[in-house]
């Protein structure tokens, strides 16, 4: 509560438009996503990176995103609390739907 937790997505996949649905499910449940990008680089697993030394931040949006494996890699140049890295495992919750 009261606390801002920045984050910053990584769309590792091959799926267009990824990083903004995780973007979207994020900031529904009160993160701030600060920017999302796309690696040219393709992995399978989601990975949530604490980058600030606030491990528990990162537990919570690996939650937030039905669960991702959590790594500390501390990172004080990226101005962010948490990077996520989404795998092609990662499914975003179903849209509703509005005609």
């Amino acid at each position: 509560a009261n606390t801002h937790v920045r984050v910053e997505i990584v769309n590792a996949t091959r799926t267009r438009g990824l990083a903004r649905r995780a973007t979207r499910v994020l900031r529904d449940r009160g993160f701030d996503v600060v920017t999302y990008t796309t690696s040219s680089v393709t992995q399978d697993s989601t990975v949530v990176l604490d980058r600030s030394n606030h491990l528990q931040w990162a537990r919570l949006v690996g939650q937030a995103l039905g669960g991702a494996r959590v790594e500390a890699r501390p990172d004080t140049s990226r101005y962010v609390d948490v990077t996520v890295v989404l795998g092609t495992s990662w499914r975003p919750p179903p849209q509703p739907f509005s005609p």
